[in-house]
């Protein structure tokens, strides 16, 4: 018994590490994606309201007026950068 988990449990990290490296090589291509389509909507000059992509915790922090805390969960939440937080979180103000 325990010379199988002594071959199982090596087997399972690497497993791990192996997936845990997809999954960030997906993150960074969908991040990539992410960054292509917002360049050519600006490009484009197309209006695109993305307010109901956003999350319902950082709806709830502008109502109640705490920008600073709207900006720190989208980017908890999205994984997004602080620039991107935090005109999405002004543009979430601007609009209501």
């Amino acid at each position: 018994m325990v010379e199988l988990l002594g071959l199982l449990f090596p087997s399972l990290v690497v497993l791990y590490l192996v997936v845990n490296m997809q999954i960030n090589a997906y993150r960074k291509r969908i991040r990539f994606l992410e960054i292509k389509v917002n360049a050519l909507i600006e490009h484009t000059g197309i209006e695109f309201d993305d307010s109901t992509l956003v999350p319902v915790e950082v709806h709830q922090a502008v109502k109640a007026g705490n920008r600073l805390k709207a900006i720190r969960v989208y980017r908890k939440i999205t994984g997004a950068g602080l620039k991107e937080a935090s005109e999405v979180v002004d543009g979430l103000i601007k609009n209501t």
